[in-house]
């Protein structure tokens, strides 16, 4: 794994839970709950019925090339609200700048813009991921809350791997997961614990690798291996 460097990092009724750092009582660390100031009128808008501005870079282009690599057409847009980043009912993606800086740069010291850019290429592959699958969709209703989240996961190693991105600090990407998975509280957050998120990252990495499709029952590992 560490010759690869791999990103064994990083929905409506999941709109605000993807990718959350679930608050620990602790002083440090992004607060989700800490809400960013209304935008002003002359820059707000609406898309997927959420307040919403124009994306800036790099997430723009970030989603630009995994839609340009999936054949899709979803939409990415700011929000005006601190939260995580999420997607949205309708093929829109959501994220809040000043909520990735803080987690990404302050709570987990990534410094590094080579490190940075991927872990946000995982990131909204993971949210991607969810519409591609169709999450929204009245069809899901019955699937659990975790099954879509680690199937994201899955979904975000597969186009990693396609894209042929690997520089990610493999410790980087296990802190991640340690801190948006069901492990970090201590009880089920519907995200999967830290080990299965990345599991599910890994599966969907080999399964790009040995050209299996981004979703099936075929183990990616060999015989006997999820």
């Amino acid at each position: 794994m560490a010759a690869l460097v791999i990103l064994t990092v990083m929905p409506s009724s999941y709109a605000q839970d993807d990718w959350q750092v679930i608050e620990r009582h602790t002083n440090s660390g992004p607060a989700e709950s800490s809400a960013a100031p209304a935008p002003k009128a002359d820059s707000a808008m609406s898309a997927c019925g959420e307040p919403a501005r124009p994306a800036g870079e790099p997430y723009k282009s970030i989603v630009a090339q995994l839609n340009d690599m999936w054949g899709t057409t979803f939409a990415v847009y700011e929000s005006p609200r601190a939260g995580s980043p999420h997607a949205h009912a309708g093929g829109c993606i959501f994220y809040n700048g000043k909520y990735l800086d803080s987690l990404l740069q302050q709570w987990m010291n990534i410094k590094d813009e080579d490190a940075l850019k991927p872990m946000l290429y995982a990131i909204f592959a993971h949210e991607l991921g969810h519409l591609a699958h169709a999450d929204f969709d009245s069809s899901a209703d019955s699937v659990p809350g975790k099954n879509k989240e680690l199937a994201a996961d899955q979904f975000a190693g597969y186009t990693m791997e396609r894209l042929g991105i690997r520089r990610l600090d493999s410790e980087e990407v296990t802190r991640y997961y340690q801190l948006t998975g069901d492990d970090f509280v201590g009880h089920a957050s519907g995200h999967g614990s830290g080990e299965e998120r990345s599991a599910a990252f890994q599966d969907g990495w080999h399964r790009a690798q040995v050209g299996l499709s981004e979703q099936g029952t075929r183990p990616a590992g060999g015989l006997g291996q999820p």
